[in-house]
């Protein structure tokens, strides 16, 4: 994780864009003075993600300790499958809030965005 901080005093894991719309400010989310997410949630990714971090942080020590190649793999998927359980906590906000926002304000873009979020990566 890097060190920066977030304007409430949480790590900030990276700035990520969907469509040309910056990070928060698409789809109603952190618009009009309501977070992009409840502090209980962000609470639960963000310890998701730490866990994730520490993960691959010891991954990296076993490759430099030349630990077995099956051991390293085994680590690697348990970090990916934190990364994975992190995804889905924000997936299911995006869709319980920004969406649902986007929609009920008529945002006719949200259906491109949306889009493009489900089939990334394909």
């Amino acid at each position: 994780m890097s060190g920066e901080q977030s304007t409430v005093g949480e790590p900030v894991i990276g700035e990520v864009t969907v469509a040309g719309r910056d990070a928060g400010a698409g789809a109603a989310c952190g618009v009009n003075g309501r977070p992009m997410m409840e502090p209980e949630r962000r609470a639960e990714v963000l310890l998701r993600l730490s866990k994730a971090a520490g993960q691959v942080q010891g991954v990296a020590r076993m490759v430099n300790d030349d630990r077995h190649c099956v051991d390293v793999l085994t680590q690697i998927t348990a970090a990916q499958k934190a990364l994975d359980a992190a995804a889905k906590v924000i997936t299911r906000n995006y869709l319980e809030r920004c969406v649902t926002d986007a929609i009920n304000g008529g945002d006719p873009l949200i259906y491109d965005e949306l889009m493009r979020v489900i089939y990334r990566g394909r």
